[in-house]
This record gives structure tokens, sequence and C-alpha cells, in this order.
């Protein structure tokens, strides 16, 4: 009878444990990575070549672009802001430099980039100066991309006739390896140091955890801000121009794709909707994992609006248990 006693108190004590820390944020931050393992593995059991080279290469070809642009979402975030102008900003920024360098080469490039720095310096100061909230900001300048995008090509492609333009992602410096890939690897990692070694990522960091404690400090929250949204607009930037070469035309109607999955991924991944909490490793993993996903629905022939479905219920889950975490963490700074 004792040791059946302490067997019920160690078998109480041990589901305590588990939900304390099914409960606890690094289960939260766990959360996605254990998705991710979940979600090869039960595509590499249906279907075995997921899991070899080839296909893996075309997941990380197909996510890049969404990973420049999840990776520019995420500053914003991290400050308890959004920019929901990120998917027409790219298609915008691609159109004009196309539409002024149609045969593509250098000044394709720099425009491009210059104008996604533009855009994005142009949506903080807005919000900035009319001390509006960003959702309102970047959905009006998310309509007034779109008006550009359309009114210059009446909502058509604009084809970039070059070789040289469509290297710059097509080709192999690393045999095997798109350059796409290599690029936007290079461009991510860049980023992350940013983010996570310099002042600038810092403040970030604070503005987004508590910004009246940052205003008192005397830090200017503005310039941070303008900052955080200049970050998205030139990753959205550099975005087009691997996807322009890639595609070889510049892109008028995939906006509204970019927008949606790159606010999954920043979501799913880990980043905290409030702000202060995340980052572009956890951005990585929501990518990997939106890329898996969508490769293995393929495979078993959902198509888009199912997968889109199948996504929009994966946001509400992600929003869900950041606000449930974020509660949570509330009552117990409070006890």
């Amino acid at each position: 009878m004792i040791l059946n006693e302490h067997e019920d108190r160690g078998l109480f004590l041990k589901n305590v444990r588990i939900k304390d820390f099914v409960r606890s944020e690094r289960f939260v931050a766990l959360l996605p990575y254990f998705l991710l393992l979940i979600l090869f593995l039960i595509f590499t059991a249906l279907y075995p070549f997921f899991a070899n080279i080839r296909n893996i290469t075309g997941i990380l070809t197909v996510s890049t672009v969404f990973l420049l642009v999840a990776a520019g979402e995420t500053f914003p975030i991290l400050m308890g802001s959004i920019d929901l102008s990120i998917g027409t900003m790219l298609s915008s920024s691609s159109i004009m430099a196309a539409y002024l360098f149609p045969s593509g080469g250098p000044l394709l490039i720099i425009v491009a980039i210059v104008m996604g720095l533009v855009s994005g310096i142009v949506n903080g100061s807005l919000i900035v100066a009319l001390r509006l909230p960003s959702f309102i900001v970047t959905l009006a300048m998310m309509f007034a991309y779109r008006g550009i995008a359309t009114s210059l090509t009446s909502g058509y492609n604009i084809n970039i006739r070059s070789s040289s333009f469509s290297w710059i992602s097509t080709g192999e410096i690393i045999p095997g390896v798109p350059n796409i890939i290599l690029w936007g690897f290079i461009v991510f990692f860049i980023f992350v140091i940013i983010s996570t070694r310099t002042r600038i990522g810092r403040y970030i960091y604070a503005i987004g955890g508590n910004e009246s404690a940052v205003k008192r400090m005397g830090i200017n929250v503005d310039k941070y801000r303008i900052i955080a949204f200049a970050f998205s607009g030139l990753l959205n930037g550099i975005a087009c121009v691997l996807l322009s070469s890639y595609l070889g035309m510049a892109p008028a109607r995939l906006g509204d794709k970019y927008l949606f999955n790159g606010l999954t991924a920043v979501i799913v991944g880990g980043t905290s909707i409030f702000g202060g909490a995340g980052g572009l490793m956890r951005t990585l993993v929501g990518v990997l994992l939106i890329g898996v996903f969508d490769n293995g629905m393929n495979l078993i022939g959902v198509d888009s609006r199912g997968q889109d479905i199948a996504k929009g219920v994966l946001f509400i889950i992600a929003i869900s248990v950041t606000i449930l975490s974020q509660k949570r963490g509330k009552i117990i700074l409070t006890k």
C-alpha cells in the first residue's frame, strides 16, 4: 500500500511537471522546431524521395525569397509594429526597376534595392510623423504600392531580357546549389548579426519589450522605428532582385502571397506579435516549416486553396499560443 502511494505521488508530480513544461515559454519557443521535425518525418515516411538532396534544394530555392521578406517583417514586429506593405512593396520595386531597365544590368539591381529601402524609410517616417499605428499606415501604403505597380504595367509582368541577370539566381557558384540560395542566406545571416550583435538590434528588441522604459533612458525611439522599417524595405528590395532574376521577369501580382506567407512564417516561427521576443533565427524556422508544409502538400495533391486554408488555421493557432504565453508571463511576474 505504501508503495502504491509513492507511485501515485510520483505519477502526480510527473504530470504536474509535464503540464508546467507545456505551459512554459521554453515549450512555446521549441514548438516550431518540433513541428518542423514532425512534418519532415511524416512527409519522408509517405514519400521517401522527400528527403533527397534535390527536393531539399528545391524547398530552399522556393523559400529563399520568402525568407528575406519574412526577415524584413521581423524587425517591425520585434518593435511591436507591423508592415502590411511588404508584398506590394516587393512587386512595385521590381516593376519600377524593370520598367526603367528592361534589359537588366547593374542599374536595375541598384534601383530595385534603393526603391525597397526608400519605401521602407517612407513607411517608418510616416508612422513617426503622423503618430498613427503602423497597421493603418502600412495598409494605406500597401494599396499605394499596388497602384504604382499596376498603373505602370496594367497588371502585366515585365520580361527581363538578360542571361547575365538570370545568372544571379539560377547560376551555381557552388555546384548543385543555385545562387539564389547562396545570396539569400548570406544576406540573411548578415542581418542576423545586425539584430543580435549591434546596438541597433539591441535597441529594437528593447523598444519592443518596454518602449516607455527605453524613452526614459533618452534613446531616440523614432529613429530606431524608422531604421526597423528601412531594414524591412531593404530586405524586400534584395528579395525582389533575386525573385526577378530567378523568374526572368518582374512580377506584378505576387504581393499578397508574400505578405501572407511572410507574416505566417514570422508568427509561426515564434516571434511575439507584441514585440521584444523572437528574432530572425526563429523566422528561419518558420520559413522552413512553411516551405516543408507547402512541398509536402503539393506531393499529396492538395491545391493552393487548401494550403492557404491550412496556413490560415496555423496562423490563428500561432497567434493564440503567443497571446496565451504573454498572459501567462504577466501572471507569473505579478506573483
